[in-house]
């Protein structure tokens, strides 16, 4: 087990919700027919922990989290058990599933998105004052509080969106977490970094959200075009990056520490040139380029 399998993982938890690697692994792991010790303990202790997270109070946003966490463990194990595949393709179908299932279930309840949007601001602005406070020991002040309040409108504002990249990022570790741990795994387990990829048709959900961004109809889809937007942009500069990592395998590792640490204080303009790297694959496919230049094709 390697050190950087389990940093990605520590990351993970650290910064978005636990079940959305601990549901979809434990249903990956018992779809399996676990054997072993080793796996049954898995199974228990993500179920453990699983359950406690999911039994913790909170609001409307907070329940809105735990639903989407349900459906997307579903969707993905469904989608294992009727095609298994290493493709990162099923993780985005089984989060756009999981998405429109919410969606469908929230105005069933007639609970609209303006109500979800205020409950997790109102839970941003509490934590943020609860940390300014422990920091300085005392009250914040208006303006910190009102660039608090300002931070929190915007991360509700791309709360679906940032939802579904920790949905996305959570299911491929699950995947990968899965072939380490079940002795008779479904499906091929996940491609190296390098060669991560999807479907050049994506580039169509660029061109949507920027339309529903400069012609919204409604306030309701401007709120889905900035959110389609983040998820694409994302996205392009991951594959961006992967590029980056297999034209980079044979830069000596200081010179890359030294690249790392230069982007730290470039970091918009690297995102900018990763996503439009990203997006250029899409025409002129650089790793096959890579692989024929390496190999004298």
């Amino acid at each position: 087990m390697s050190w950087r399998a389990v940093l990605l993982l520590a990351g993970f938890l650290l910064v978005a919700p636990p079940v959305f690697v601990m549901g979809p692994l434990a249903g990956l792991l018992l779809v399996s027919r676990p054997a072993s010790g080793r796996e049954w303990m898995w199974v228990a202790g993500l179920i453990l922990w699983s359950g406690l997270w999911l039994q913790q109070s909170g609001g409307i946003g907070v329940q809105w989290v735990r639903a989407a966490a349900v459906l997307l463990s579903g969707a993905f194990v469904a989608l294992t058990l009727w095609r298994p595949s290493q493709r990162f393709s099923r993780a985005l179908v089984a989060t756009g599933v999981a998405g429109g299932a919410l969606a469908a279930w929230t105005a069933a309840l007639g609970i609209g998105w303006a109500s979800i949007r205020r409950a997790v601001a109102a839970d941003l602005a509490a934590y943020h004052r609860a940390v300014q406070a422990e920091l300085t020991g005392a009250s914040a002040s208006r303006e910190v509080l009102a660039q608090v309040s300002a931070l929190s409108d915007t991360i509700a504002l791309l709360y679906p969106g940032l939802l579904a990249l920790a949905a996305v990022g959570g299911l491929r570790l699950a995947w990968a977490w899965y072939h380490r741990i079940a002795e008779r795994p479904l499906g091929a387990p996940p491609a190296p970094f390098a060669a991560f990829g999807f479907s050049d048709q994506l580039i169509w959900g660029g061109v949507a959200g920027l339309a529903l961004c400069l012609l919204p109809p409604s306030e309701g889809w401007r709120t889905v075009g900035v959110n389609l937007l983040l998820v694409w942009s994302v996205l392009y500069a991951t594959r961006g990056l992967a590029i980056f990592s297999a034209g980079s395998a044979r830069v000596p590792g200081p010179v890359l520490a030294a690249l790392g640490l230069v982007a730290m204080f470039m970091l918009p303009f690297v995102l900018g040139g990763l996503t439009l790297l990203g997006l250029a694959d899409t025409w002129l496919d650089f790793r096959r380029r890579l692989a024929a230049s390496a190999t004298g094709g």
